[in-house]
C-alpha cells in the first residue's frame, strides 16, 4: 500500500551557496497547504507512483511558515526543545532561500 511523504528543497538566494533538502515541517498543515497551492501542482510523470512538486517564492514560504507556527503554538508540543530548535532551523533556512520546491511522493509502506 503506497503512503505519501513530502520534503522541501530550498534554493539559495545567493549564487554559489548550497541548496538544502529538509523534511516537510511537522507544524505545516499539510492538508491546508495542498488545498491552498494545489493549482500549482506539477506532475513529475512517474510511471508507477503519483509524485508532484509545487513551487513557492521565499516570501510565500515565510508567510506560510509563520501562519502555521501561529496555529501550532496552541499545540503543547510546540514548546518541546526539538520543535523549538527545528522551527528556528527552518526559519533561518527560509531567510536565505529564493525558491522553495515542495515534493510530494508515494512510497511503498509494506503494509499491504
Amino acid at each position: 500500500m503506497p503512503a505519501r511523504s513530502e520534503r522541501i528543497y530550498l534554493f539559495p538566494d545567493k549564487d554559489g551557496q548550497p541548496g538544502r533538502v529538509m523534511e516537510f515541517p511537522v507544524w505545516w498543515d499539510r492538508r491546508e497547504f495542498f488545498n491552498t497551492y494545489r493549482h500549482r501542482e506539477i506532475d513529475l510523470g512517474g510511471p508507477i507512483y503519483v509524485d508532484c512538486a509545487l513551487l513557492l517564492t521565499q516570501g510565500e514560504a515565510i508567510v506560510w511558515d509563520s501562519r502555521c507556527r501561529e496555529q501550532f503554538s496552541r499545540d503543547p508540543r510546540s514548546r518541546e526543545p526539538w520543535f523549538v530548535s527545528e522551527m528556528q532551523r527552518v526559519e533561518s533556512a527560509l531567510k536565505k532561500t529564493r525558491w522553495v520546491v515542495v515534493e510530494s511522493y508515494e512510497w511503498e509502506s509494506g503494509l499491504d
